[in-house]
């Protein structure tokens, strides 16, 4: 079995018995992704088309390259060869590629976590300090007061530009709220995240020396990656069951192959916008942008700092 898929039962179980605060991450991004539908008509369906299916790098992909390459999953999704795909084919193909990609993921988030912990020992010897630790989050709180009532970035929608565990980070308004939003009014007023930081210190402070080492920050770090990796790929999966009874059209239990390639016709062509049987950077070019997202209704005023 894989090393993700391993240990996904047992995670699962942790973030049921885990305090409200330790899985407000996971919530407010499943909360976030439900909310999220792909779009047909901007930027982000032909540059992730191309992101997803350019095997080869040349900015381009052509129709009858991409029906080869789906003629080539849906052969490796049909495991028992029969000529037909039923869902547990199905969900088995989609999980083993979204292990792999939240393998990877993994891996780069922990070396990440450990530039993060040099970069908050300022002075260099082996610990972050309280001092350190409150440093860092005047400036986190600073860049949040500074996104107050200023347009967030659009979601990119495509496959292979989505974080596939999307950990919240301080360095965005959205992951400010899902870290520190314990009330879920939509603002992180400053009592509240003095008192949130606070928490995060003690519980990554394992043996109360009042200081951080290298292993306690990786260690509650990595507790808290393990438990959104499970809760995404729980509802990753769940996802992918309902993808096939959207493309089981003839409602029988199995996708045949007429079925499967009329999806891929269809995304297909919402790609090639202009219609020349080729997705290449015109076609990204000719889709009117998305629009930006609204400021959020509850962001504090500028005033408050």
């Amino acid at each position: 079995m894989h090393p993700i898929a391993s240990s996904v039962l047992a995670l699962a179980l942790a973030a049921c018995l885990a305090p409200a605060s330790a899985q407000a991450p996971a919530a407010a991004e499943a909360g976030g992704r439900q909310a999220l539908r792909p779009a047909e008509n901007h930027r982000a369906a032909p540059s992730s088309f191309l992101e997803q299916f350019d095997e080869d790098k040349d900015g381009k992909v052509d129709a009858a390259a991409f029906e080869a390459f789906r003629r080539a999953r849906y052969a490796a999704t049909d495991e028992d060869g029969d000529g037909s795909v039923d869902v547990e084919e199905y969900v088995n193909e989609y999980a083993g590629r979204l292990d792999r990609s939240m393998e990877a993921a993994r891996a780069g988030q922990v070396r990440q976590t450990h530039t993060r912990f040099a970069a908050l020992d300022r002075d260099r010897d082996g610990y972050v300090s309280r001092a350190e630790y409150d440093a860092s989050g005047e400036r986190a709180y600073a860049a949040y007061l500074e996104s107050a009532g200023k347009p967030q970035a659009p979601v990119r929608m495509g496959v292979a530009s989505r974080d596939p565990i999307g950990m919240p980070t301080t360095h965005s308004r959205a992951g400010m709220l899902a870290m520190y939003d314990r009330d879920g009014d939509g603002e992180v007023p400053r009592a509240e995240y003095d008192a949130g930081r606070a928490e995060a210190f003690a519980r990554i402070d394992a043996d109360g020396d009042g200081r951080l080492d290298k292993d306690e920050y990786l260690a509650e770090f990595e507790d808290r990656l393990d438990r959104q990796i499970a809760a995404r790929r729980e509802a990753a999966l769940q996802q992918a069951r309902v993808r096939f009874g959207a493309l089981d059209a003839g409602k029988d239990g199995r996708v045949s192959w007429d079925e499967y390639a009329a999806s891929g016709k269809r995304l297909f062509e919402r790609a090639d916008v202009d219609g020349n049987g080729t997705v290449d950077a015109a076609d990204a070019a000719a889709a009117p942008p998305p629009p930006a997202a609204a400021p959020h209704p509850h962001a504090p005023a500028a005033a408050a700092r």
